[in-house]
């Protein structure tokens, strides 16, 4: 069953959704709009180095079973999502003050 996911934070938060797409969960990154566009335009990217491999693989969210996506925090409908994930430097909170009202009020996980 593939789950619907909201990630807060398109930095850290790439290379946790980009996982959760190789696994075929639908992400949406929240972030700034120029990021956001840029996601939407052209996917995300992730570099790893997997165990036992000499060389960084990268990981194009395009090529993935799930999808990756972007949005800014005042287009998020918490109530569409089975989960929230928290993947940001703190000094960024305070930008998702609101938004983090609205998750809490969707009692979702």
């Amino acid at each position: 069953m593939a789950y619907k996911i909201l990630i807060l934070g398109a930095s850290y938060g790439s290379l946790l959704g980009t996982k959760l797409a190789m696994a075929g969960h639908d992400v949406d990154l929240v972030c700034r709009q120029a990021t956001a566009d840029l996601i939407n335009a052209e996917g995300t990217e992730v570099r790893i180095k997997l165990k036992g491999e000499d060389a960084h693989r990268a990981i194009f969210s395009r090529d993935l079973p799930g999808k990756v996506g972007a949005l800014t925090p005042e287009e998020v409908d918490p109530g569409q999502y089975d989960m929230v994930g928290l993947a940001m430097q703190e000094p960024l909170y305070g930008a998702l003050r609101e938004l983090m009202g609205k998750i809490a009020a969707a009692h979702v996980p």
